[in-house]
């Protein structure tokens, strides 16, 4: 195991009770349980790092978890019966953009989105069939993408009758400048490559892939989206290029999920900022508050 992540494990089994980085690292150092390989003036930061990570990418199989942002707890003692009910809750971290350019993404090709080819299709899966014909696919790293290919990005959408879940971007979640502090009404993904599978319909997986980011980014279940056993998956996708405030174009999927009856966001339990519902029947007069992506999704959604 990771040296920190070792070192976080004996602390907080020990402790019984969430520790921040910092604390975890004061601890081990007065039990003299750090080894003399490990050094620096901030590691209580790359303690965290490690933390995060191991969170993000193992997800519901990681040692860890969060009690609130920033506070971390071992998962193996969610089911002591000494540990109070208070710290047995997981804060749900919601996924930054960096972080989704981690795996091989799907990419179509410039020349095919600048021809008249692109321009012929309104629906996802009619569009990437002809793409396919037209050897307009295929995986990239995100990182880094050449000027050939466009990345294909997912960018789903709450929506409640005629409302859609909006917030304000904040910079821990998006480091693009011209995202932060601007308000959105989407939840971002990749279209990985293993997003793709057998049961995928023709559309490459995006539709099940943008499913499991809004689940994370929302912590719900499954079931929030399921009718009889079945995921009702949007029954039409948007597809528009963005290039505006962009230093290379995107492919932006629009995906609109019904929102279940019960939900309701909360600020502090889903890490969200300034959460309101925005009336699409009503004309947005403040359209420049608002991130790219979601400006061209309200020119499309209300032309």
């Amino acid at each position: 195991m990771d040296s920190y992540l070792d070192i976080a494990v004996k602390v907080l089994r020990a402790s019984k009770r969430p520790m921040s980085a910092r604390a975890i690292i004061g601890a081990a150092y007065r039990a003299g349980i750090v080894p003399e390989h490990l050094y620096g003036k901030t590691q209580y930061k790359t303690l965290q790092a490690r933390l995060s990570e191991e969170i993000l990418y193992s997800r519901h199989t990681s040692l860890f978890y969060r009690t609130e942002p920033g506070v971390f707890f071992l998962s193996e003692l969610m089911s002591d019966p000494a540990v109070p009910e208070k710290y047995k809750r997981a804060f749900p971290a919601r996924r930054r953009t960096r972080d989704l350019l981690n795996k091989p993404s799907l990419a179509l090709s410039r020349r095919y989105i600048f021809s008249r080819r692109f321009h012929q299709f309104q629906n996802w899966h009619d569009l990437v069939k002809d793409a396919e014909e037209q050897d307009a696919l295929k995986y990239v790293d995100p990182k880094s993408v050449g000027d050939d290919y466009a990345i294909v990005w997912s960018f789903s959408l709450v929506r409640r009758a005629h409302k859609v879940l909006s917030y304000r971007v904040g910079r821990y979640r998006d480091d693009r400048d011209q995202f932060a502090n601007r308000r959105t009404i989407g939840f971002p993904g990749i279209v990985g490559f293993q997003d793709h599978t057998l049961f995928s319909e023709g559309d490459y997986g995006a539709a099940e892939g943008a499913l499991d980011a809004l689940l994370t980014d929302l912590d719900l279940s499954l079931r929030a989206f399921t009718s009889d056993g079945q995921i009702e998956l949007p029954s039409s996708t948007h597809v528009l290029k963005i290039d505006e405030e962009m230093p290379k174009p995107i492919i932006l999927l629009i995906m609109e999920w019904k929102c279940p009856d019960w939900f309701e966001p909360t600020t502090r339990r889903l890490s969200l900022n300034d959460v309101s519902w925005l009336d699409l029947s009503l004309r947005t007069n403040n359209t420049d508050d608002f991130e790219p992506w979601s400006r061209a999704a309200l020119e499309t959604l209300c032309p």
